[in-house]
């Protein structure tokens, strides 16, 4: 069988910001400059690929534990804050 793999957009985008960040770190390791460069090329990937914001900024978290500038990828929910509820929490503590 001859199978062929489709590359879309984003899959191309992604590979894209993957190898930009890496190059960004091996420049300026964790300092400042790679962090504004981190943004930049997130704020570009969800100006172009808006409806996939979520997986997105996962995959730019994932790629940061990757490079060893986190030790842990800190990811975003999927769950909309107004259907999150804690049952321990009373509210606001504002008079």
């Amino acid at each position: 069988m001859n199978a062929q793999i489709r590359r879309t957009d984003l899959d191309m985008a992604l590979s894209s910001a993957w190898d930009q960040l890496q190059v960004h770190h091996a420049t300026h390791r964790n300092a400042a400059p790679f962090w504004s460069a981190y943004q930049a090329i997130q704020e570009a990937l969800i100006l172009a690929h808006p409806q996939h914001r979520v997986d997105l900024c996962n995959q730019l978290a994932t790629f940061a534990e990757r490079l060893g500038v986190v030790d842990h990828a800190q990811l975003v929910s999927r769950t909309r804050p107004e259907f999150f509820s804690d049952p321990g929490h009373a509210g606001s503590t504002s008079p």
